[in-house]
């Protein structure tokens, strides 16, 4: 199943965010009340989610999701989001030291304007490039959830993340020590 058809099979009456991101920034996404959270992982069919999804994105699923570490294939998630060509929702991509970049290339100019927000750590040098783009919203990760209150029309909406990791760690290149996950 494609990250189009999970977002329909899954979301059809959320607001629905896709979060491109490193997973040891997951904390800037938990909210109380927890949001529904789906992690989409690379597999033959595409960014699909494992059968323990949704689930909630609390404190304690955030420190569990920071150690999946998954296969990253920016390709094909490139490829999956530029299929998105109509989406009644938010692309948020992780810039990561200009690693969002290619992403930002591969989101449909169509979303860009409207669907479309870079979020950051403390800064956002490559903002120009992602301006040239037609990219207009920009915040930090941490401003990230209130960005999303104020975008939201209705505190009735429900929303649900969907989680798609661009970083691909693992025990040579984290900064934690690895337990064998």
């Amino acid at each position: 199943m494609s990250l189009k058809n999970e977002i329909a099979h899954r979301y059809a009456d959320h607001f629905t965010v896709i979060i491109l991101d490193n997973e040891v920034t997951l904390d800037a996404f938990v909210k109380t009340p927890p949001l529904s959270w789906t992690r989409l992982v690379r597999t033959t069919a595409g960014y699909t989610a494992p059968k323990e999804y949704p689930t909630l994105l609390t404190k304690e699923e955030s420190n569990r999701e920071e150690m999946n570490w998954d296969r990253v294939d920016l390709e094909r998630i490139q490829l999956e989001i530029g299929e998105l060509e109509i989406f009644d929702g938010l692309i948020a991509i992780g810039n990561n030291a200009a690693q969002g970049l290619p992403l930002a290339k591969a989101t449909p100019i169509s979303l860009r304007e409207n669907n479309s927000i870079i979020i950051y750590g403390t800064s956002l040098p490559e903002k120009p490039e992602y301006q040239s783009l037609g990219y207009d919203k920009f915040c930090s990760r941490t401003n990230f959830l209130n960005h999303l209150d104020q975008q939201l029309l209705s505190p009735e909406t429900k929303i649900a993340f969907v989680f798609i990791n661009t970083i691909q760690h693992n025990e040579v290149n984290y900064h934690q020590p690895w337990d064998g996950r």
